[in-house]
């Protein structure tokens, strides 16, 4: 239960005074100009710009301050005063930076010029723009133009984007991948084939009304901290919140609101796990097929006895196909499997397949 529930790397509750203090001591390395606290206050906001640090998208009703300590941190280095001038070459070798941590080059700042790599002294050394496109275009010219890829970053904003696929175009090709095809092109094959939706079914909306949330493997305090907002809020209405997950993630554990004046005056944290499974990495299915193997016992025994069923067969029979191969392959998967890919004790699973059962009705 919640109450039980401890993290022994974790100083504190997730949020509260140490997201400020996070927040502060990246405003303290980076020293962007005053005119960042005007930038932040317009952080996924309407008219304002969406953050660069997750894809948490503008709420509807936001907050005086709509951004995380992730995202915070992110926008300040972004504005970081700090230049890094082509005389840093002088001194530094790529080789050197190698080896050092990704922390200490973002503190190098930003590139004040175009650079060239040059091979016979391994460091970057200046170019003009005419020389770096000139450069560009040769390698370009003597390519064939199916093997060449415009790859780009998934953060790139929509003009930059908009004008890099023009260039491609006009060269040629339609080969325009981002960073984003990694997350989305798999989702996007694998749901319709399985639901017939190449991207989620759920809405909002949805999820305001909902009485219980299930995570596997999901991190909000880590990825996508604005999350726990609304979970806070669910966690009021009576909720129940239940994490797979192998790690322990602290912000599905406890939570300080940095947005909520009472909250961080009397350091009140909310519980917001009601129950934390550390699956076993990789057993996510092994878990969710123990806990339909509960539910389909249960449904068996209701009715040999000739009790109303479990299973809510009319939304089966509607909504589903195969499911009888489906049911025959949880009978035929023993519990001594799914322990042992789970990483669960049969008994952890089949409570939480009762609490499921009984909320149905």
């Amino acid at each position: 239960m919640a109450d039980t529930i401890k993290n022994p790397e974790a100083e504190g509750p997730s949020g509260g005074w140490g997201s400020l203090k996070g927040i502060a001591s990246i405003y303290g390395e980076s020293w962007p100009t005053p005119a960042a606290l005007e930038t932040l206050a317009r952080q996924n906001k309407p008219e304002g710009f969406m953050c660069v640090s997750c894809a948490w998208p503008k709420p509807v009703n936001y907050h005086p301050f709509e951004f995380c300590e992730n995202g915070a941190k992110a926008t300040l280095w972004e504005l970081t005063s700090h230049r890094c001038t082509p005389d840093f070459w002088n001194d530094h070798t790529v080789s050197e930076l190698r080896g050092w941590k990704d922390h200490d080059l973002e503190k190098t700042g930003r590139l004040t010029h175009p650079l060239r790599y040059d091979a016979g002294t391994d460091r970057y050394v200046e170019v003009t723009w005419d020389e770096a496109f000139e450069g560009i275009a040769k390698v370009l010219k003597r390519l064939e133009k199916d093997s060449v890829v415009f790859y780009s970053s998934g953060h790139a904003g929509l003009e930059a984007s908009y004008l890099y696929a023009l260039l491609a175009r006009l060269y040629g090709n339609n080969n325009l991948p981002q960073s984003s095809n990694m997350c989305h092109e798999t989702t996007s094959v694998g749901l319709m084939k399985v639901i017939g939706s190449p991207v989620g079914t759920v809405v909002w909306d949805d999820l305001e009304k909902a009485d219980a949330f299930f995570f596997f493997g999901q991190n909000p305090g880590s990825n996508s901290p604005r999350f726990l907002h609304p979970l806070q809020e669910a966690k009021r209405r009576g909720a129940r919140i239940i994490t797979f997950n192998p790690i322990l993630e602290q912000g599905l554990i406890s939570f300080v609101n940095p947005q909520s004046p009472v909250d961080m005056l009397t350091g009140h944290e909310t519980q917001i796990s009601d129950q934390y499974h550390q699956v076993q990495a990789g057993g996510d299915i092994a878990a969710i097929l123990g806990i339909c193997k509960h539910v389909i016992e249960a449904d068996d025994h209701a009715v040999a006895e000739g009790r109303e069923r479990v299973l809510d067969i009319g939304f089966i029979e509607e909504h589903t196909t195969g499911f009888e191969k489906f049911i025959d392959l949880v009978r035929a998967t023993g519990w001594p499997e799914i322990e042992r890919e789970s990483g669960l004790k049969e008994a952890d699973l089949g409570g939480l397949a009762t609490s499921i059962s009984a909320r149905r009705t």
